[in-house]
């Protein structure tokens, strides 16, 4: 049996594993790290932290909650291209959550999501 091949693509999957400790990530690159990557890749981010927080994509609406010791899977597509700031928010322990009591983010990006068209 002959089966059509015209207009499939070879989907790339890229795993990115970030490990925090004490709410700084740990890699063996000089820093920021940069994590390069292709338009329309899967990408698949397994993250660990020994303290609670999120971690944010901020231009993909990305915030994923990360509890403390336990390993988190995030999956997504890399469809904007472009260079953006990915950041770890630490847990805040305030018993308020109205936005007014919000402290103002001023956190200096743990990484770059880098997405090259094809």
């Amino acid at each position: 049996m002959i089966y059509p091949t015209e207009g499939l693509t070879q989907t790339m999957k890229k795993v990115v594993q970030f490990q925090l400790v004490d709410d700084q990530l740990i890699h063996s690159e000089k820093p920021p790290l940069r994590i390069k990557v292709k338009q329309h890749e899967q990408i698949e981010w397994q993250i660990t932290s020994n303290t609670p927080g999120e971690l944010h994509l901020h231009a993909y609406g990305i915030e994923v909650r990360v509890p403390k010791n336990k390993l988190v899977v995030y999956k997504f597509e890399a469809k904007a291209t472009g260079k953006f700031q990915i950041e770890w928010h630490p847990q805040n322990n305030n018993v308020s959550t109205s936005a007014a009591s919000k402290p103002k983010s001023n956190h200096s990006p743990s990484a770059y999501f880098e997405v090259y068209p094809n």
